[in-house]
């Protein structure tokens, strides 16, 4: 039942359009990308490609591609001669098969996969991709456990996601800091009184363990990179904002002011909601 609920939301969203969230937002875009690679321009995939140097892949995986833009990407820039996207939502798939035709890029497949119950068979790959996936994943262990399997010796992991309070962790006590910030802004920019905790029961996948991710990965995996980009205000508050009124100017005075305030909150040592990560496959426990 709740694959078939997960199965749905998705495809229904792909079909009206995907998702829009505060990381689509240019101001917000150049904070996330200045975080990541120390660059408003550089976003977090070119500067891995920098730090990768010469060195390309000869196969990735990429889970839950979506509408396929991160594999463009990778194809694009020549991260992998080939990349494999997987996703439960056959609509996304649909639409990413379509726009890597409509731009001519070969080397990119796609096929549809549970990570809740991931089966690679004796694939292997030498770099597996994490693009805001694992979050909606219950079964971190079994997920994680495969893709270790499948990546080759010297194979690479490089993870973008949200790894914040899970979804029945979120309180009032948590939200305290944005509901404070929220509070002060002016009562025009503020859709609700109050906002609600920021958790969409639609979907039960979302953020079901992401509190677990990083402690999971280390397990796993040797760290070799990791660079935070916040989130903790930003993804609570602007889906509360009424911006629509607002000129170009305005309403970037409004989202720098609190990129402001989440970097004050950072600077205190909370740890980011999200993250950029590169890791690396660690010897597997011998079995003697």
């Amino acid at each position: 039942m709740k694959r078939a609920l997960v199965k749905h939301f998705w495809s229904a969203k792909f079909r009206d359009g995907g998702v829009a969230t505060w990381m689509h937002e240019p101001a917000l875009r150049r904070y996330i990308n200045a975080s990541v690679t120390g660059s408003e321009n550089q976003w977090p995939l070119e500067w891995f490609k920098e730090w990768l140097g010469a060195r390309t892949f000869e196969r990735g995986l990429s889970l839950g591609c979506g509408t396929g833009s991160l594999e463009r990407d990778i194809r694009r820039k020549k991260i992998c001669r080939s990349v494999v996207g997987l996703d439960l939502s056959a609509e996304a798939l649909r639409q990413a098969e379509m726009q890597a035709r409509e731009e001519g890029l070969d080397g990119i497949g796609y096929r549809t996969a549970d990570f809740n119950q991931l089966d690679l068979g004796s694939e292997k790959f030498d770099i597996i991709f994490f693009h805001q996936a694992l979050h909606h994943v219950e079964n971190l262990e079994g997920c994680l456990d495969t893709c270790r399997s499948a990546l080759l010796p010297g194979g690479l992991i490089y993870l973008d996601e949200y790894v914040g309070p899970s979804r029945r962790e979120w309180s009032r006590e948590l939200m305290c800091e944005a509901d404070a910030v929220y509070a002060s802004l002016p009562a025009k920019l503020r859709r609700h009184r109050r906002m609600g905790l920021p958790v969409d029961w639609r979907d039960p996948s979302e953020a079901v363990r992401s509190s677990e991710i990083l402690e999971q990965v280390g397990l796993r995996f040797q760290i070799l990179e990791q660079r935070g980009y916040g989130s903790n205000l930003l993804a609570l508050i602007y889906p509360n904002l009424e911006l629509r009124d607002l000129s170009a100017s305005e309403k970037e005075d409004v989202l720098l002011s609190l990129v402001e305030a989440e970097r004050g909150l950072l600077a205190r040592g909370i740890p980011s909601h999200c993250t950029v990560l590169v890791g690396s496959a660690m010897a597997l426990p011998s079995m003697s």
